[in-house]
């Protein structure tokens, strides 16, 4: 008679530890969903009936009690959560606002896309305090008039200051103006010369909240500060005047 052959299989059902395993990882899986359902919260009232729920199950307030551990239960991450959360005001915003806003006499508005902007030629650099344009800049605008001659894109005159010409702005009331009037000086120039005409240009006023030289104090160093950059745009002046026209493109 044949002699039976020794069965190595294991046991039936799942070892101990898997099932130990398989809770842990459930039980994180959970822990990981709450965590990403409560990164947006749009319901105040039911996240706060959660959290009580939650604090009530782990007895942190009138539970089974609370865990002999050195730092406070009440600084736990439930806790945090709501500092983070509801330790401000509730203040409307503009998705939540009631009152209406104002209304001019276009109640839209459109937007033009410029495409890329480039700077022209070099910077137009002033004296401290002043608008007036330089020999050496008149040499430099009309090269940068030379290259934008015969063509219709808009272009952006920005002018800049230095922070320490607040107390040499003179007859300037402050940087911004002192910007402005620099830009002006340029655009009027390129006008007077009969090189650029006059319906290309946007004149905006940065004042010195663009500096391109950080850290230096004396006029030298705070040259590159005190200039004036001419920014060509793809945008023509059509698209401009006409910006519904050209809203689809």
């Amino acid at each position: 008679m044949a002699k039976k052959k020794k069965c190595n299989c294991p046991p039936p059902g799942a070892p101990d530890w898997m099932v130990t395993y398989g809770d842990m990882v459930t039980l994180l899986l959970c822990f990981f969903v709450l965590i990403v359902a409560f990164s947006e919260i749009k319901k105040e009232d039911e996240f706060n009936a959660v959290v009580e729920e939650i604090k009530r199950s782990f007895g942190m307030k009138g539970g089974g009690g609370k865990l002999p551990t050195k730092e406070d239960p009440e600084l736990s991450l439930i806790e945090r959560l709501e500092t983070i959360q509801f330790q401000k005001k509730k203040e409307p915003n503009r998705s939540t606002t009631e009152e209406p806003g104002v209304e001019g006499r276009e109640p839209r508005v459109t937007q033009v896309r410029e495409g890329m902007k480039f700077i022209v030629g070099s910077r137009i650099v002033f004296e401290p305090g002043s608008a007036e344009i330089t020999p050496q800049a008149r040499g430099t605008l009309d090269g940068i008039a030379d290259q934008v001659r015969g063509t219709n894109n808009v272009l952006e005159i920005k002018g800049h200051a230095a922070p320490a010409e607040i107390d040499q702005a003179g007859r300037y009331r402050d940087l911004d103006r002192l910007s402005y009037a620099r830009a002006s000086a340029v655009r009027d120039y390129l006008i007077d010369q009969g090189k650029v005409r006059s319906d290309r240009f946007r004149l905006v006023a940065v004042g010195d909240r663009e500096p391109a030289a950080y850290g230096v104090y004396n006029d030298a160093g705070q040259q590159p500060n005190r200039r004036v950059e001419i920014v060509q745009s793809e945008t023509i002046i059509q698209q401009m005047r006409e910006p519904q026209a050209y809203a689809g493109g």
